[in-house]
């Protein structure tokens, strides 16, 4: 690997792991939230939530279940509306982008595993709505064809992320979204050992599949504005980015009451 491609690689890899636990972190907090305020008296985990109070209605349980997804669509179509509008071409560039792409997957994620996992956020509300088998089934498979969609968007946007300095422009694709999926992966389902969060264990199917849509998509892109060359040398926020993430993650699995 050239040597202006390790800090490329590594500032990659600490963004999509920050960006990946804020994601999660931040869909949890939004299901605390929706439920401290219709009194579930929830108590707030890093992969979780609990109401301690039992007698929520339907319609509570309901909006606390939607509360997460429905931040994560928030965060995702709110930052990709940034990212497309934005000129930041460097490393807050890149987090914004991660965390958006994160927060879609998550979003339609969790929809196209809802007929799977009856006790997830989706799960719940289907049950709750009814909604007939071949009805879950029919809206995961257009989740999927959606997330494909949208994602396949983002591959010029990485694309024009990639400094002009970083060639081949193959390689500096794979330092973007192939070598922090593999090497992020790894560090993601360390944190949650021994008991792998569904999430994290869906990001390791699913991330080939979307990821390498666009990293195709940005491939096939025309070379537009070079991205921040800034990407190329070694920063340290990145780093503390990922570090911090980590550690509000452990102290979030010991539990806080809301």
């Amino acid at each position: 690997m050239p040597t202006a491609s390790r800090p490329l690689l590594v500032n990659a890899i600490c963004l999509y792991v920050a960006a990946f636990l804020a994601t999660i972190i931040t869909h949890e907090v939004a299901h605390a939230v929706v439920s401290a305020g219709l009194g579930g008296r929830p108590i707030l985990y890093n992969t979780y939530v609990t109401n301690t109070n039992k007698n929520l209605s339907g319609l509570a349980q309901g909006l606390v279940a939607a509360a997460g997804p429905l931040w994560s669509l928030v965060q995702g179509m709110g930052l990709l509306g940034w990212a497309r509008r934005s000129q930041a071409r460097g490393l807050g560039g890149l987090l914004g982008l991660f965390a958006s792409v994160f927060g879609i997957i998550n979003f339609f994620g969790y929809l196209m595993i809802a007929p799977l996992v009856p006790g997830g956020d989706t799960g719940q509300l289907v049950a709750l709505l009814h909604v007939p088998a071949w009805g879950q089934w029919a809206g995961a498979v257009a989740a999927a064809l959606v997330l494909l969609w949208v994602i396949a968007g983002t591959g010029p946007l990485f694309r024009r992320l990639v400094p002009a300095e970083a060639l081949p422009a193959l390689a500096a694709m794979r330092s973007l979204l192939l070598w922090p999926w593999l090497v992020g992966s790894a560090v993601l389902v360390a944190l949650v050992l021994p008991v792998p969060y569904p999430s994290i264990v869906a990001n390791l199917v699913m991330s080939p599949m979307v990821l390498g849509r666009a990293f195709r998509t940005g491939m096939q892109a025309a070379a537009g504005p070079a991205g921040d060359s800034g990407l190329l040398h070694w920063q340290w926020w990145p780093v503390l980015a990922a570090l911090f993430g980590a550690v509000g993650f452990w102290l979030l699995g010991q539990g806080v009451a809301l």
